[in-house]
């Protein structure tokens, strides 16, 4: 139970990465609100890691970070529920897990991001947020983009299932996996 919390925790916490690093990549400003509250809540866990990694247009820091804390909280709760039984394995399946969740943690990004993004376009298409979010998305729905009838754009629809089946049915399947796997 205490595990699955600091589970929802990290996740929340990656979640303000990402965001973090897909706002700054699209070019929002450091003044926006959504922007500054990501930064605000994530610089005790991205700055240490600026010393390492520069800051360019991407952040690497911040899906650093992201990565690191999901495998130290399912390190911690490995350790705390079989002290004596570390090894080799468990270190690979936790390192495993930590990039299963931090892409877990993206596509949730995306998925919010794209409610957000089609709120905006019918109450506010010029925002500085609609602009960065539209920096974001046009390059993974251009494959798609013949779904556009008239006014109505329909390609976002198509990610938003792709993200769901990813978030609803293979994440789980493959952390099924790596637990039996964890089990022999």
């Amino acid at each position: 139970m205490r595990g699955d919390l600091l589970i929802l925790l990290a996740d929340g916490i990656v979640i303000l990465c990402l965001a973090r690093l897909f706002l700054q990549a699209a070019g929002l400003s450091e003044n926006h609100a959504l922007l500054a509250f990501s930064k605000r809540s994530t610089d005790w866990l991205v700055n240490p890691l600026h010393k390492i990694l520069p800051i360019k247009k991407y952040d690497p820091a911040c899906l650093l970070s992201g990565l690191l804390l999901y495998y130290i909280v399912f390190t911690f709760i490995t350790l705390v529920a079989q002290p004596t039984a570390f090894s080799v394995k468990i270190i690979i399946a936790n390192f495993i897990l930590a990039v299963l969740n931090t892409i877990k943690s993206a596509a949730y990004v995306l998925l919010i991001g794209l409610f957000i993004r089609m709120a905006l376009s019918i109450k506010d298409p010029y925002s500085q947020l609609f602009v960065a979010l539209e920096r974001i998305y046009r390059p993974i729905l251009s494959p798609v983009q013949f779904l556009k009838y008239g006014r109505y754009d329909f390609s976002g629809s198509i990610l938003a299932l792709l993200l769901w089946i990813w978030l609803s049915s293979l994440s789980p399947q493959i952390t099924r996996q790596i637990n039996l796997w964890l089990l022999q």
